[in-house]
Protein backbone atom coordinates (compact mmCIF):
# COMPACT_ATOMS: atom_id res chain seq x y z
CA UNK A 1 0.00 0.00 0.00
CA UNK A 2 0.91 3.50 -0.52
CA UNK A 3 1.71 5.84 1.81
CA UNK A 4 2.38 9.96 1.30
CA UNK A 5 3.69 12.37 2.98
CA UNK A 6 2.93 15.81 3.20
CA UNK A 7 6.23 18.50 2.07
CA UNK A 8 4.33 21.23 2.62
CA UNK A 9 5.03 23.73 5.70
CA UNK A 10 8.38 25.79 6.57
CA UNK A 11 11.43 24.95 4.25
CA UNK A 12 14.75 26.38 4.10
CA UNK A 13 15.35 29.39 1.74
CA UNK A 14 17.87 32.03 -0.08
CA UNK A 15 17.42 34.24 -2.92
CA UNK A 16 19.72 35.10 -5.83
CA UNK A 17 19.06 38.24 -7.48
CA UNK A 18 19.31 38.17 -10.99
CA UNK A 19 20.93 34.76 -11.35
CA UNK A 20 20.11 31.67 -13.36
CA UNK A 21 19.90 28.22 -11.95
CA UNK A 22 22.90 26.87 -13.98
CA UNK A 23 25.14 29.36 -11.73
CA UNK A 24 23.61 27.65 -8.24
CA UNK A 25 26.49 25.96 -6.82
CA UNK A 26 24.51 23.14 -4.71
CA UNK A 27 27.28 22.16 -2.93
CA UNK A 28 28.02 25.96 -1.92
CA UNK A 29 24.75 27.04 -0.67
CA UNK A 30 24.26 28.58 2.36
CA UNK A 31 20.35 29.25 3.64
CA UNK A 32 19.65 32.02 5.98
CA UNK A 33 16.04 32.48 5.51
CA UNK A 34 13.09 30.29 5.62
CA UNK A 35 9.37 30.22 3.66
CA UNK A 36 6.34 28.34 3.66
CA UNK A 37 5.29 25.76 1.17
CA UNK A 38 3.08 26.74 -0.96
CA UNK A 39 3.78 30.08 -1.76
CA UNK A 40 5.41 32.94 -3.84
CA UNK A 41 8.39 34.31 -2.58
CA UNK A 42 8.06 37.39 -4.72
CA UNK A 43 5.08 38.49 -2.78
CA UNK A 44 7.33 38.90 0.51
CA UNK A 45 9.95 41.54 1.50
CA UNK A 46 12.48 41.60 0.87
CA UNK A 47 12.38 39.27 -2.60
CA UNK A 48 9.09 41.84 -3.71
CA UNK A 49 9.49 42.54 -7.62
CA UNK A 50 12.67 41.04 -8.02
CA UNK A 51 13.69 38.23 -10.43
CA UNK A 52 16.48 35.46 -9.82
CA UNK A 53 16.36 32.06 -8.39
CA UNK A 54 14.71 31.11 -4.66
CA UNK A 55 16.46 27.83 -3.35
CA UNK A 56 14.19 25.86 -1.11
CA UNK A 57 15.10 22.98 1.10
CA UNK A 58 14.07 20.57 3.21
CA UNK A 59 14.78 17.34 4.81
CA UNK A 60 13.13 13.82 3.83
CA UNK A 61 12.90 10.42 5.90
CA UNK A 62 12.10 7.81 3.41
CA UNK A 63 13.44 4.93 1.42
CA UNK A 64 12.93 2.95 -2.12
CA UNK A 65 10.84 3.84 -4.56
CA UNK A 66 8.76 7.22 -4.75
CA UNK A 67 6.86 9.65 -6.32
CA UNK A 68 7.50 13.28 -5.62
CA UNK A 69 4.26 15.91 -6.73
CA UNK A 70 4.47 18.67 -6.84
CA UNK A 71 1.25 20.63 -7.47
CA UNK A 72 2.35 23.65 -9.41
CA UNK A 73 5.42 26.03 -9.81
CA UNK A 74 6.83 29.23 -11.90
CA UNK A 75 8.53 30.46 -13.83
CA UNK A 76 10.73 27.42 -14.08
CA UNK A 77 12.17 24.78 -11.84
CA UNK A 78 14.84 22.09 -11.27
CA UNK A 79 14.41 19.46 -8.65
CA UNK A 80 17.22 17.77 -6.84
CA UNK A 81 17.52 15.04 -4.64
CA UNK A 82 20.69 14.49 -2.31
CA UNK A 83 22.52 17.08 -5.46
CA UNK A 84 20.99 15.29 -7.83
CA UNK A 85 19.74 16.52 -10.81
CA UNK A 86 15.73 15.03 -10.58
CA UNK A 87 13.85 16.57 -13.02
CA UNK A 88 14.07 20.23 -14.78
CA UNK A 89 10.47 21.98 -15.08
CA UNK A 90 10.21 24.22 -18.08
CA UNK A 91 6.35 25.53 -17.87
CA UNK A 92 4.70 27.82 -14.73
CA UNK A 93 1.81 26.39 -13.31
CA UNK A 94 1.87 22.91 -14.58
CA UNK A 95 1.98 19.84 -12.29
CA UNK A 96 4.70 17.74 -12.12
CA UNK A 97 5.50 14.54 -10.69
CA UNK A 98 8.58 12.37 -10.71
CA UNK A 99 9.48 8.68 -9.86
CA UNK A 100 12.66 7.79 -8.60
CA UNK A 101 14.57 5.63 -6.14
CA UNK A 102 15.10 7.65 -2.87
CA UNK A 103 17.65 5.28 -1.86
CA UNK A 104 18.15 4.01 1.92
CA UNK A 105 16.25 4.49 4.98
CA UNK A 106 17.99 7.55 5.86
CA UNK A 107 17.18 11.31 5.62
CA UNK A 108 17.42 12.83 2.08
CA UNK A 109 17.99 16.19 1.04
CA UNK A 110 15.22 18.28 -1.15
CA UNK A 111 17.15 21.51 -3.07
CA UNK A 112 13.89 22.68 -5.82
CA UNK A 113 15.45 25.58 -7.31
CA UNK A 114 12.56 27.71 -8.76
CA UNK A 115 13.87 31.01 -11.08
CA UNK A 116 10.87 33.94 -11.55
CA UNK A 117 12.95 35.28 -14.76
CA UNK A 118 11.33 35.43 -18.50
CA UNK A 119 12.18 32.56 -20.54
CA UNK A 120 11.28 30.97 -23.66
CA UNK A 121 8.10 30.08 -22.31
CA UNK A 122 6.87 33.02 -20.36
CA UNK A 123 7.60 35.94 -22.09
CA UNK A 124 7.79 39.44 -20.85
CA UNK A 125 4.48 41.13 -22.67
CA UNK A 126 2.76 38.59 -20.83
CA UNK A 127 -0.37 40.29 -19.30
CA UNK A 128 0.03 38.82 -15.86
CA UNK A 129 2.47 38.66 -13.76
CA UNK A 130 5.36 36.10 -13.65
CA UNK A 131 5.44 35.00 -9.72
CA UNK A 132 7.94 33.10 -8.66
CA UNK A 133 7.44 30.49 -5.91
CA UNK A 134 5.93 27.08 -5.58
CA UNK A 135 2.32 27.64 -6.01
CA UNK A 136 0.90 24.11 -5.03
CA UNK A 137 1.29 21.50 -2.69
CA UNK A 138 4.16 19.11 -2.00
CA UNK A 139 3.87 15.46 -1.38
CA UNK A 140 5.84 12.28 -1.79
CA UNK A 141 4.21 9.21 -1.50
CA UNK A 142 6.06 5.54 -1.56
CA UNK A 143 5.40 3.15 -4.29
CA UNK A 144 5.92 -0.91 -4.66
CA UNK A 145 7.62 -2.00 -7.45
CA UNK A 146 5.00 -2.50 -9.49
CA UNK A 147 2.45 0.05 -9.00
CA UNK A 148 -0.62 1.88 -10.68
CA UNK A 149 1.02 4.84 -13.21
CA UNK A 150 -2.03 6.20 -14.62
CA UNK A 151 -6.15 5.75 -14.97
CA UNK A 152 -8.36 7.68 -17.00
CA UNK A 153 -12.11 7.29 -17.34
CA UNK A 154 -14.28 8.99 -19.69
CA UNK A 155 -18.17 8.64 -20.61
CA UNK A 156 -18.84 6.62 -23.21
CA UNK A 157 -22.80 6.62 -23.55
CA UNK A 158 -24.31 9.07 -21.22
CA UNK A 159 -27.63 7.26 -21.23
CA UNK A 160 -26.37 3.87 -20.15
CA UNK A 161 -23.57 4.76 -17.48
CA UNK A 162 -21.13 2.72 -20.08
CA UNK A 163 -18.07 4.24 -19.59
CA UNK A 164 -14.40 3.19 -20.68
CA UNK A 165 -11.79 2.83 -17.93
CA UNK A 166 -8.25 2.62 -19.30
CA UNK A 167 -5.27 1.56 -16.37
CA UNK A 168 -1.80 1.90 -16.91
CA UNK A 169 1.08 -0.08 -14.90
CA UNK A 170 4.39 0.71 -14.29
CA UNK A 171 5.54 -2.20 -16.12
CA UNK A 172 4.13 -5.54 -17.83
CA UNK A 173 2.42 -7.45 -15.19
CA UNK A 174 3.04 -11.11 -14.15
CA UNK A 175 0.83 -13.55 -15.67
CA UNK A 176 -2.43 -14.21 -14.02
CA UNK A 177 -2.46 -10.78 -12.39
CA UNK A 178 -5.71 -9.16 -12.11
CA UNK A 179 -7.23 -5.93 -11.38
CA UNK A 180 -9.86 -5.64 -8.56
CA UNK A 181 -12.33 -2.33 -8.98
CA UNK A 182 -15.03 -0.94 -6.65
CA UNK A 183 -17.40 1.78 -7.91
CA UNK A 184 -18.98 3.43 -4.85
CA UNK A 185 -20.65 0.80 -2.28
CA UNK A 186 -20.77 -1.76 -5.25
CA UNK A 187 -19.79 -5.21 -5.16
CA UNK A 188 -16.19 -5.96 -5.94
CA UNK A 189 -15.03 -6.98 -9.93
CA UNK A 190 -11.91 -8.52 -10.62
CA UNK A 191 -10.65 -8.32 -14.42
CA UNK A 192 -7.54 -9.81 -15.95
CA UNK A 193 -4.67 -7.71 -16.44
CA UNK A 194 -2.78 -8.62 -18.90
CA UNK A 195 -0.52 -5.69 -20.22
CA UNK A 196 0.96 -2.60 -19.37
CA UNK A 197 -1.85 -0.76 -20.90
CA UNK A 198 -5.67 -1.88 -19.96
CA UNK A 199 -8.20 -0.74 -21.50
CA UNK A 200 -12.35 -1.44 -20.04
CA UNK A 201 -15.69 -0.51 -20.96
CA UNK A 202 -17.92 -1.41 -17.81
CA UNK A 203 -21.22 0.08 -16.58
CA UNK A 204 -20.92 1.82 -13.69
CA UNK A 205 -24.06 0.47 -11.24
CA UNK A 206 -26.83 2.44 -10.07
CA UNK A 207 -25.51 5.84 -11.97
CA UNK A 208 -26.46 9.27 -11.59
CA UNK A 209 -25.26 12.31 -14.31
CA UNK A 210 -22.64 14.74 -14.03
CA UNK A 211 -24.51 18.87 -14.64
CA UNK A 212 -23.32 22.20 -13.14
CA UNK A 213 -27.27 21.49 -11.80
CA UNK A 214 -26.78 18.15 -10.31
CA UNK A 215 -23.39 17.70 -9.60
CA UNK A 216 -23.02 13.86 -8.90
CA UNK A 217 -19.34 12.44 -8.75
CA UNK A 218 -18.40 8.67 -8.27
CA UNK A 219 -16.13 7.02 -6.71
CA UNK A 220 -13.92 4.52 -7.78
CA UNK A 221 -10.77 2.02 -5.68
CA UNK A 222 -8.83 -0.01 -7.78
CA UNK A 223 -5.74 -2.06 -6.57
CA UNK A 224 -3.24 -4.55 -8.31
CA UNK A 225 -1.27 -6.18 -6.58
CA UNK A 226 0.45 -4.32 -3.56
CA UNK A 227 -0.77 -1.70 -5.05
CA UNK A 228 -4.10 0.80 -4.62
CA UNK A 229 -5.26 4.62 -6.30
CA UNK A 230 -9.05 5.60 -5.73
CA UNK A 231 -10.78 8.88 -7.70
CA UNK A 232 -13.70 10.51 -8.12
CA UNK A 233 -15.10 10.90 -11.43
CA UNK A 234 -18.40 12.43 -13.47
CA UNK A 235 -20.93 10.62 -16.03
CA UNK A 236 -21.45 12.98 -18.52
CA UNK A 237 -20.41 13.83 -22.36
CA UNK A 238 -20.09 17.34 -24.08
CA UNK A 239 -20.83 17.47 -27.58
CA UNK A 240 -21.51 20.31 -30.59
CA UNK A 241 -24.52 19.85 -32.88
CA UNK A 242 -24.27 22.61 -35.07
CA UNK A 243 -24.35 26.37 -33.39
CA UNK A 244 -25.50 24.77 -29.93
CA UNK A 245 -23.76 23.11 -27.06
CA UNK A 246 -25.06 20.02 -25.64
CA UNK A 247 -24.47 18.56 -22.44
CA UNK A 248 -25.91 14.88 -21.69
CA UNK A 249 -27.83 15.77 -25.16
CA UNK A 250 -29.54 18.82 -23.83
CA UNK A 251 -28.41 21.96 -25.58
CA UNK A 252 -26.44 24.08 -23.07
CA UNK A 253 -25.42 27.72 -22.81
CA UNK A 254 -22.54 29.01 -20.33
CA UNK A 255 -22.54 31.86 -18.38
CA UNK A 256 -19.07 32.77 -16.16
CA UNK A 257 -16.22 34.70 -15.81
CA UNK A 258 -12.45 34.61 -16.79
CA UNK A 259 -10.36 34.20 -13.70
CA UNK A 260 -6.85 34.48 -12.75
CA UNK A 261 -5.19 32.25 -10.09
CA UNK A 262 -3.93 35.58 -8.54
CA UNK A 263 -4.38 37.80 -5.39
CA UNK A 264 -2.04 40.56 -3.74
CA UNK A 265 -0.83 38.66 -0.51
CA UNK A 266 -0.88 35.07 -2.02
CA UNK A 267 0.42 35.59 -6.14
CA UNK A 268 -0.14 32.62 -7.79
CA UNK A 269 -0.64 30.17 -4.45
CA UNK A 270 -3.98 30.54 -3.57
CA UNK A 271 -5.00 28.85 -0.31
CA UNK A 272 -7.73 26.41 -1.14
CA UNK A 273 -10.31 28.38 1.04
CA UNK A 274 -9.80 31.78 -1.09
CA UNK A 275 -10.20 29.67 -4.09
CA UNK A 276 -13.40 28.07 -2.68
CA UNK A 277 -15.03 31.71 -2.07
CA UNK A 278 -14.62 32.74 -5.46
CA UNK A 279 -16.09 29.91 -6.79
CA UNK A 280 -18.97 29.91 -4.45
CA UNK A 281 -19.93 33.76 -5.42
CA UNK A 282 -19.61 32.92 -9.19
CA UNK A 283 -22.05 30.06 -8.72
CA UNK A 284 -24.26 32.14 -6.14
CA UNK A 285 -24.33 34.24 -9.20
CA UNK A 286 -25.92 32.62 -11.11
CA UNK A 287 -23.34 31.28 -13.25
CA UNK A 288 -21.99 27.79 -14.68
CA UNK A 289 -18.46 28.76 -16.35
CA UNK A 290 -15.11 29.22 -15.80
CA UNK A 291 -12.14 29.97 -18.61
CA UNK A 292 -9.05 29.15 -16.52
CA UNK A 293 -6.98 32.08 -18.18
CA UNK A 294 -4.60 31.58 -19.70
CA UNK A 295 -2.45 28.13 -18.15
CA UNK A 296 -2.84 24.92 -15.93
CA UNK A 297 -5.39 25.38 -13.43
CA UNK A 298 -4.24 24.53 -9.69
CA UNK A 299 -5.80 21.30 -8.11
CA UNK A 300 -8.06 22.53 -5.15
CA UNK A 301 -9.63 25.03 -7.90
CA UNK A 302 -10.61 21.46 -10.34
CA UNK A 303 -11.74 19.82 -7.54
CA UNK A 304 -13.84 22.10 -6.16
CA UNK A 305 -15.50 22.79 -9.57
CA UNK A 306 -16.05 19.09 -10.40
CA UNK A 307 -18.14 18.94 -6.72
CA UNK A 308 -20.21 22.36 -7.10
CA UNK A 309 -20.76 21.79 -11.07
CA UNK A 310 -19.01 24.57 -12.58
CA UNK A 311 -17.93 23.89 -16.14
CA UNK A 312 -14.29 24.76 -17.08
CA UNK A 313 -12.00 25.44 -19.90
CA UNK A 314 -8.35 25.01 -19.18
CA UNK A 315 -5.72 26.00 -21.23
CA UNK A 316 -1.87 26.18 -22.04
CA UNK A 317 0.46 29.06 -21.64
CA UNK A 318 1.26 30.97 -24.32
CA UNK A 319 -0.39 34.18 -24.74
CA UNK A 320 -0.38 36.33 -27.48
CA UNK A 321 3.15 35.12 -29.23
CA UNK A 322 3.99 36.25 -32.55
CA UNK A 323 5.80 35.24 -35.59
CA UNK A 324 8.80 34.85 -36.07
CA UNK A 325 8.64 32.71 -32.51
CA UNK A 326 5.25 31.40 -33.34
CA UNK A 327 6.96 29.49 -36.74
CA UNK A 328 9.91 27.94 -34.19
CA UNK A 329 9.86 24.41 -34.07
CA UNK A 330 10.97 24.54 -30.60
CA UNK A 331 8.41 26.64 -29.60
CA UNK A 332 5.64 24.37 -31.37
CA UNK A 333 7.44 21.48 -29.76
CA UNK A 334 6.90 23.33 -26.29
CA UNK A 335 3.70 23.96 -27.39
CA UNK A 336 2.16 20.58 -28.13
CA UNK A 337 4.24 18.97 -25.07
CA UNK A 338 2.10 21.38 -22.88
CA UNK A 339 -1.10 20.24 -24.41
CA UNK A 340 -0.07 16.79 -23.81
CA UNK A 341 0.90 16.81 -20.38
CA UNK A 342 -2.18 19.25 -19.41
CA UNK A 343 -4.53 16.15 -20.66
CA UNK A 344 -3.09 13.79 -18.67
CA UNK A 345 -2.93 16.17 -15.45
CA UNK A 346 -6.86 17.07 -15.85
CA UNK A 347 -8.25 13.94 -17.85
CA UNK A 348 -10.60 13.02 -14.93
CA UNK A 349 -12.32 16.10 -14.53
CA UNK A 350 -16.02 16.26 -15.07
CA UNK A 351 -15.68 20.00 -14.74
CA UNK A 352 -13.44 20.26 -18.02
CA UNK A 353 -15.31 20.79 -21.09
CA UNK A 354 -12.88 22.97 -23.88
CA UNK A 355 -9.23 22.66 -23.84
CA UNK A 356 -7.31 26.02 -25.46
CA UNK A 357 -4.36 27.01 -26.64
CA UNK A 358 -2.58 29.75 -27.96
CA UNK A 359 -4.44 32.85 -26.29
CA UNK A 360 -4.61 35.78 -29.06
CA UNK A 361 -2.78 34.18 -31.35
CA UNK A 362 -1.55 35.45 -35.38
CA UNK A 363 -4.96 33.33 -36.52
CA UNK A 364 -5.40 35.78 -39.21
CA UNK A 365 -2.32 34.67 -41.08
CA UNK A 366 -2.77 31.88 -43.41
CA UNK A 367 0.96 30.39 -42.53
CA UNK A 368 -0.37 29.67 -38.58
CA UNK A 369 -2.93 27.27 -40.08
CA UNK A 370 -1.11 24.04 -40.06
CA UNK A 371 0.47 25.11 -35.98
CA UNK A 372 -3.29 25.33 -35.47
CA UNK A 373 -4.06 22.13 -37.10
CA UNK A 374 -1.38 20.73 -35.14
CA UNK A 375 -2.27 21.31 -31.45
CA UNK A 376 -6.15 20.61 -32.01
CA UNK A 377 -4.89 17.36 -33.44
CA UNK A 378 -2.32 17.14 -30.00
CA UNK A 379 -5.22 17.74 -28.05
CA UNK A 380 -7.54 15.43 -29.76
CA UNK A 381 -5.43 12.72 -30.08
CA UNK A 382 -4.93 12.81 -26.10
CA UNK A 383 -9.10 13.46 -25.72
CA UNK A 384 -11.52 12.91 -27.73
CA UNK A 385 -14.51 13.66 -25.57
CA UNK A 386 -14.11 17.56 -25.40
CA UNK A 387 -13.67 20.23 -27.66
CA UNK A 388 -10.96 22.11 -28.84
CA UNK A 389 -10.40 25.94 -29.12
CA UNK A 390 -8.46 28.98 -28.78
CA UNK A 391 -9.66 32.73 -27.60
CA UNK A 392 -9.25 34.98 -31.12
CA UNK A 393 -9.15 38.52 -31.19
CA UNK A 394 -8.92 38.76 -34.90
CA UNK A 395 -11.91 38.72 -35.69
CA UNK A 396 -13.51 38.58 -39.58
CA UNK A 397 -9.55 38.52 -39.92
CA UNK A 398 -8.95 35.02 -38.43
CA UNK A 399 -8.91 32.54 -41.04
CA UNK A 400 -8.59 29.23 -39.01
CA UNK A 401 -11.74 29.27 -37.09
CA UNK A 402 -12.60 26.19 -39.31
CA UNK A 403 -10.16 23.82 -37.59
CA UNK A 404 -11.79 24.36 -34.08
CA UNK A 405 -14.47 22.78 -32.42
CA UNK A 406 -16.09 26.10 -31.14
CA UNK A 407 -15.59 29.18 -32.05
CA UNK A 408 -14.21 31.53 -29.20
CA UNK A 409 -13.77 35.36 -29.88
CA UNK A 410 -12.08 38.45 -27.36
CA UNK A 411 -13.68 41.63 -28.66
CA UNK A 412 -13.75 44.93 -26.65
CA UNK A 413 -16.68 46.96 -27.93
CA UNK A 414 -17.17 50.31 -25.90
CA UNK A 415 -13.49 49.81 -24.69
CA UNK A 416 -10.70 48.57 -27.09
CA UNK A 417 -12.62 50.24 -29.93
CA UNK A 418 -13.79 53.46 -28.31
CA UNK A 419 -13.62 56.65 -29.53
CA UNK A 420 -11.37 58.49 -26.96
CA UNK A 421 -13.45 61.78 -27.69
CA UNK A 422 -16.69 60.89 -26.26
CA UNK A 423 -17.99 59.97 -22.54
CA UNK A 424 -19.63 56.94 -23.55
CA UNK A 425 -19.50 54.23 -26.33
CA UNK A 426 -22.16 51.62 -25.24
CA UNK A 427 -24.07 51.96 -28.66
CA UNK A 428 -21.01 50.30 -29.93
CA UNK A 429 -22.31 46.85 -28.39
CA UNK A 430 -24.87 45.52 -30.85
CA UNK A 431 -23.47 46.75 -33.91
CA UNK A 432 -19.85 45.33 -33.07
CA UNK A 433 -21.77 41.62 -32.42
CA UNK A 434 -23.87 42.32 -35.30
CA UNK A 435 -20.97 42.43 -37.20
CA UNK A 436 -18.93 39.59 -35.79
CA UNK A 437 -21.52 37.59 -36.05
CA UNK A 438 -22.17 37.73 -40.18
CA UNK A 439 -18.77 37.11 -40.65
CA UNK A 440 -17.98 34.16 -38.77
CA UNK A 441 -19.13 30.55 -39.70
CA UNK A 442 -22.88 29.64 -38.56
CA UNK A 443 -22.42 26.13 -38.47
CA UNK A 444 -19.97 26.13 -35.54
CA UNK A 445 -20.76 27.28 -31.36
CA UNK A 446 -19.89 31.19 -30.80
CA UNK A 447 -18.64 31.97 -27.14
CA UNK A 448 -17.52 35.38 -26.20
CA UNK A 449 -14.32 34.21 -24.77
CA UNK A 450 -13.49 38.21 -23.12
CA UNK A 451 -15.00 40.77 -23.18
CA UNK A 452 -15.36 43.84 -20.73
CA UNK A 453 -14.10 47.05 -19.56
CA UNK A 454 -11.88 48.47 -16.93
CA UNK A 455 -12.83 50.32 -13.61
CA UNK A 456 -11.10 51.64 -10.96
CA UNK A 457 -12.62 50.85 -7.62
CA UNK A 458 -13.82 53.31 -5.89
CA UNK A 459 -14.19 55.89 -8.47
CA UNK A 460 -17.16 57.36 -9.09
CA UNK A 461 -18.56 59.78 -11.46
CA UNK A 462 -21.15 61.71 -12.55
CA UNK A 463 -20.86 61.87 -15.83
CA UNK A 464 -20.30 57.86 -15.90
CA UNK A 465 -17.34 58.23 -18.32
CA UNK A 466 -14.59 55.44 -19.06
CA UNK A 467 -12.55 53.91 -15.88
CA UNK A 468 -15.52 54.29 -13.36
CA UNK A 469 -17.80 51.66 -11.85
CA UNK A 470 -20.60 53.37 -13.40
CA UNK A 471 -19.51 53.04 -17.25
CA UNK A 472 -18.54 49.42 -16.79
CA UNK A 473 -21.31 48.73 -14.96
CA UNK A 474 -23.32 50.06 -17.82
CA UNK A 475 -21.48 48.78 -20.83
CA UNK A 476 -21.55 44.89 -18.87
CA UNK A 477 -25.24 45.43 -18.62
CA UNK A 478 -25.41 46.14 -22.84
CA UNK A 479 -23.25 43.37 -23.51
CA UNK A 480 -25.26 40.99 -20.92
CA UNK A 481 -28.41 42.29 -22.87
CA UNK A 482 -27.09 41.28 -26.54
CA UNK A 483 -25.25 38.43 -25.56
CA UNK A 484 -27.46 36.20 -23.43
CA UNK A 485 -30.56 37.36 -25.69
CA UNK A 486 -29.35 36.19 -28.89
CA UNK A 487 -29.48 32.26 -28.81
CA UNK A 488 -26.74 32.31 -32.08
CA UNK A 489 -23.81 32.62 -29.02
CA UNK A 490 -23.74 29.23 -27.24
CA UNK A 491 -22.09 31.42 -24.33
CA UNK A 492 -20.29 34.42 -22.46
CA UNK A 493 -17.12 34.44 -20.41
CA UNK A 494 -16.93 38.09 -19.29
CA UNK A 495 -12.81 39.90 -18.85
CA UNK A 496 -12.67 39.23 -16.03
CA UNK A 497 -13.42 38.19 -12.18
CA UNK A 498 -11.76 40.42 -10.09
CA UNK A 499 -8.76 42.85 -11.05
CA UNK A 500 -5.28 40.85 -11.35
CA UNK A 501 -2.02 42.04 -11.14
CA UNK A 502 0.02 41.92 -14.59
CA UNK A 503 3.04 44.17 -14.17
CA UNK A 504 5.56 45.69 -11.40
CA UNK A 505 3.78 49.53 -12.27
CA UNK A 506 1.39 51.07 -14.41
CA UNK A 507 3.26 52.22 -17.15
CA UNK A 508 3.16 49.16 -19.08
CA UNK A 509 0.03 48.85 -21.38
CA UNK A 510 -2.13 51.46 -19.27
CA UNK A 511 -2.34 49.67 -16.45
CA UNK A 512 -2.85 51.55 -14.01
CA UNK A 513 -1.09 50.53 -10.75
CA UNK A 514 0.12 47.66 -12.66
CA UNK A 515 -3.34 45.90 -12.60
CA UNK A 516 -5.28 44.67 -15.19
CA UNK A 517 -8.51 46.90 -13.78
CA UNK A 518 -11.00 45.40 -15.93
CA UNK A 519 -12.47 42.90 -12.76
CA UNK A 520 -16.00 42.85 -11.90
CA UNK A 521 -14.73 42.91 -8.37
CA UNK A 522 -11.63 44.53 -7.12
CA UNK A 523 -8.45 42.82 -6.13
CA UNK A 524 -9.55 41.75 -2.65
CA UNK A 525 -13.11 40.40 -4.24
CA UNK A 526 -14.72 43.55 -3.28
CA UNK A 527 -17.63 43.96 -6.14
CA UNK A 528 -17.73 46.82 -8.20
CA UNK A 529 -21.47 48.42 -9.43
CA UNK A 530 -21.30 45.84 -12.22
CA UNK A 531 -21.03 42.61 -10.26
CA UNK A 532 -24.98 43.39 -8.78
CA UNK A 533 -25.85 44.45 -12.93
CA UNK A 534 -24.77 41.22 -13.91
CA UNK A 535 -26.15 39.26 -11.39
CA UNK A 536 -30.01 41.23 -12.59
CA UNK A 537 -29.36 40.19 -16.52
CA UNK A 538 -28.26 36.66 -15.29
CA UNK A 539 -31.99 36.26 -13.46
CA UNK A 540 -33.69 38.14 -16.07
CA UNK A 541 -32.00 35.66 -18.82
CA UNK A 542 -33.25 33.10 -17.06
CA UNK A 543 -36.42 33.97 -16.40
CA UNK A 544 -37.25 34.79 -19.95
CA UNK A 545 -35.68 31.64 -20.96
CA UNK A 546 -37.20 27.80 -21.81
CA UNK A 547 -37.34 25.59 -18.87
CA UNK A 548 -34.72 22.81 -18.10
CA UNK A 549 -35.50 19.70 -20.87
CA UNK A 550 -34.22 17.04 -18.67
CA UNK A 551 -33.67 17.10 -14.81
CA UNK A 552 -30.45 18.06 -13.36
CA UNK A 553 -29.04 19.78 -16.64
CA UNK A 554 -28.44 23.07 -16.96
CA UNK A 555 -29.74 24.59 -20.19
CA UNK A 556 -29.99 28.17 -20.16
CA UNK A 557 -28.35 31.25 -18.47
Amino acid sequence: MRSVQSLNGVWDFAFFQECGMAAIELSALSFTSVLTVPGCYDVLFPYAAQRGTGVYRRRVYCSGLVKLNIAALGLAAEVYWDQQLIKSCPYAYMPESMVFDSGSTAWHELIILVNNQYNQVFFPFYDFYGYGGIYGDVDLESLPEFYLDDIRISTLDYRQGLIRLQVRASATPAPGCHLQLRFDASELQTLPFDSQVNIYELKVPQFQLWSPATPCLHHLQVSCGADELALDFGIRQIAVAGNQLLLNGVPLRLMGYNRHESHPQFGAAMPPSLIEADLLMIREQGCNFIRGSHYPQNRHFLELCDRLGILVWEETLGWDVKFPTLGEAAFLEQQLDQARRLVRNSYNHPSIIIWGFLNETESQLPELRPIIKKLCDAFHAEDDTRLVTYASNKYEKDCCCDLVDIIAMNPYPGWGDANWEKVQDIDQVKPRLDRLLAALPSDKPVLISEIGAGAIYGFRDPFKARWSEEYQALLLKEICNQVLGDERFCGLCIWQFCNAKSYINGYVMGRSRGFNNKGILDEYRRPKLAWDIITSCIQQARAAGKPDECPGTETSV
